[in-house]
């Protein structure tokens, strides 16, 4: 069956639109950390660091929360970091809604209970410049 470019135009513009340029949560300020996890070949002291990191991100000030392992695309393997276990990506409204975070209790419990799993943590905060 042969399809027209006005068929397809048509048809298309039936279908809803899902794609968004602005993205659904405000990125102002981003709190990135990596953990390099201190056994990372136990899987019973990564599984215990994976599911405590994603705990985290259940906090109310936080409006984004991502925890993933490295990936490496053939396209940038090059300029790719991926020595690290996990990245942890949280989102805030704020510096002001990072620091209540920081200095929540749930926070220092994860501190205080899993920072024998890592070896090394490194973290990256960036702020939207103001306009």
């Amino acid at each position: 069956m042969s399809t027209s470019r006005r068929d397809f135009i048509a048809l298309a513009s039936t279908l809803p639109f899902v794609a968004s340029a602005e993205p659904s949560t405000k990125m102002t300020f981003i709190h990135h950390v990596l953990f390099w996890a201190k056994n990372p070949t136990s899987t019973t002291e990564t599984d215990q660091l994976y599911r405590a990191l994603k705990t985290l991100g259940t906090l109310p000030m936080i409006t984004s929360a991502h925890v993933g392992k490295p990936i490496v695309t053939d396209f940038d393997k090059s300029v790719t970091e991926a020595s690290y276990t996990f990245s942890v990506v949280l989102v805030f409204d704020s510096a002001e809604k990072e620091k209540e975070y920081l200095y929540h209790p749930l926070h220092k419990k994860f501190i205080e209970e899993n920072m024998h799993l890592w070896g090394k943590v490194q973290v990256i905060d960036s702020q939207e410049p103001a306009a």
